[in-house]
């Protein structure tokens, strides 16, 4: 359906045409008809659907056709940037009709807020709690109140607003038109809507469902590895902005310092942050002047970030419908979206309740316990599981190389040590040979010598009868000695010579040490010099004087 479709007013269809709004999306076709006719509506309705568009283009319309004689329509949100943003839509749709809007939120001039109430506006946008402590100070009338809507019900449930709404809704007066919005529809939001409501009419559209354009990922993991993940998924996959989403205002602002430790520019935004402050950081996401902002649920709902590409819960939602309205900030208006989820193992109850929910198509993915900063990260399976085969098949043809190399060092080790064994050998057989070549020559020596003497001594001592038949019996014994070795075995010469080579060095080792002089001195001097004692004796050894012995 197109807006021209509906008798509109000229100066809101040109509002229209200025932010190209041509269509109506499927809340906006449902409701915006019974709106028009004055009755009371519950809309059921994700984020992103344009439920915004619902309500403040018919309001607009009835205000400009009625009487402004004072606050004509009063806007409830949960939270202060849905109802700037709220107050923005207001200010571009009725750019040629001449609608006053105010923004009444914590975080904001209080004294600012309170002369615009005084002054006069046609719609009030207001956060439950501000509104109650402007009352108190400025008594504002809400006698000439027409319109009053609940937008994101469900979460000012959550957020603990609904002793604060019906303390609100008892200010207005009984005959009204209440629009209450929600994306799910808790009993107390039904009991609510009962006792404010007259005859709603109930819209319902893609009630609590993942859009279908959006790619949705868990990955099961540590809580250490999730920084590695967030800082790998970065550098890996294509990207222009990214919303990461984290369960408390601690854990927001340590993630941002981290990213802004690598080099990733992050802004924040939580309950904690102030007004001016939550404004600079979402205005420079929304400008592009920063990439990444890091927020607890604050920005989950109803802010309109045009071309936000990815998605991050660092940590996972408390319940399926925040989950749905998380991941519905990307995805938008057609385009696609990648939706990404960190589960530990504290995060499984959780976690199970968003894996029930119907039609949702969600891939998950187990990272192993060693994986960190180094580890080789791939989005796309298909090329991990390739490159994880070649770097297999590349590991195996290395390892044969290596145990073939370490085959050919172990045989050329063995070639080697085999070959020096035999050098060895060598070696000693041919210092054997020297020894017992020097051996011999020595024991001929000593056999001249010996043999010179006797034959001396025979010779002189021929005259004496007595000793030249000793001489020649002893002569004549030998003889008939090496005849008989001679005759028992000739081929036995060798050995012989080798037993007498053994004699004559055992006869060698046998013979005295001969003690150096100066080794001789110096026992003598040790022996001489008293050893000290210990204790007290040793100190009167030490005084007595040494006697010499004689």
């Amino acid at each position: 359906m197109k807006f021209t479709e509906l008798n509109l007013t000229d100066e809101l269809q040109s509002g229209l045409k200025d932010i190209n709004f041509l269509e109506t999306t499927p809340v906006q076709a449902k409701s915006i008809p019974h709106i028009l006719e004055g009755k009371d509506i519950i809309g059921t309705a994700q984020t992103g659907t344009g439920k915004t568009g619902a309500f403040v283009i018919p309001i607009v319309d009835r205000i400009l056709r009625g009487k402004r004689d004072g606050i004509k329509a009063v806007i409830l949100t949960p939270t202060r940037e849905l109802a700037q943003q709220i107050d923005e839509q207001i200010f571009a749709i009725g750019y040629h009709t001449g609608i006053s809007s105010a923004t009444v939120i914590g975080g904001s001039d209080f004294s600012a807020q309170a002369k615009a109430l005084n002054a006069g506006v046609d719609i009030i946008v207001a956060t439950p709690g501000r509104f109650i402590d402007q009352n108190k100070i400025v008594n504002i009338d809400f006698t000439t109140v027409d319109y009053l809507i609940l937008d994101e019900a469900d979460r000012m449930l959550d957020m603990g607003f609904l002793p604060d709404i019906k303390k609100i809704i008892s200010w207005m007066p009984q005959q009204r038109q209440t629009l209450l919005f929600s994306a799910t529809m808790p009993k107390e939001i039904e009991r609510l809507a009962g006792s404010i409501m007259k005859n709603p009419e109930i819209i319902e559209i893609d009630r609590s469902k993942p859009v279908q354009s959006v790619e949705q990922r868990a990955y099961l993991l540590k809580s250490n590895q999730k920084i590695h993940l967030t800082k790998q998924i970065f550098k890996t996959i294509d990207w222009d902005s990214c919303i990461i989403f984290t369960s408390t205002k601690k854990g927001t602002d340590e993630l941002q310092r981290l990213l802004k430790k690598e080099g990733i520019k992050a802004g924040s935004i939580h309950g904690d942050r102030s007004q001016d402050e939550r404004n600079k950081a979402l205005n420079a996401f929304k400008n592009g002047q920063i990439p990444v902002i890091v927020a607890t649920n604050v920005i989950a709902r109803g802010i309109d970030i045009k071309d936000v590409s990815l998605i991050i819960n660092y940590d996972v939602p408390r319940s399926a419908d925040d989950y749905v309205h998380r991941i519905g900030r990307t995805g938008r208006y057609d385009k696609s979206g990648i939706a990404i989820t960190f589960v530990t193992q504290r995060d499984n109850r959780s976690f199970a309740d968003i894996d029930k929910i119907k039609g949702n198509k969600l891939k998950k993915i187990r990272l192993p316990e060693s994986f960190d900063e180094s580890t080789d990260f791939y989005w796309d399976k298909k090329e991990s599981d390739g490159k994880k085969k070649d770097d297999s098949s590349a590991k195996s043809d290395n390892k044969e190389q290596k145990q073939s190399g370490k085959k050919k060092s172990a045989s050329n080790g063995r070639s080697k040590t085999s070959g020096k064994k035999e050098q060895e050998k060598k070696k000693d057989s041919s210092r054997s040979g020297k020894k017992q070549k020097s051996g011999s020559t020595r024991n001929n020596q000593q056999n001249k010598t010996r043999e010179q003497p006797s034959g001396k001594k025979g010779s002189q001592r021929g005259g004496n009868g007595s000793s030249g038949k000793k001489a020649a019996a002893v002569e004549s014994g030998s003889s008939d000695r090496s005849r008989s070795d001679k005759g028992s075995g000739r081929h036995k010469k060798s050995g012989g010579d080798d037993q007498k080579q053994q004699r004559e060095a055992k006869a060698e080792t046998r013979r005295p040490v001969v003690i150096p002089p100066t080794v001789a001195k110096a026992r003598e001097r040790s022996r001489k010099v008293r050893k000290p004692a210990k204790g007290i004796w040793g100190i009167i050894k030490s005084v007595i004087p040494k006697f010499k012995r004689d």
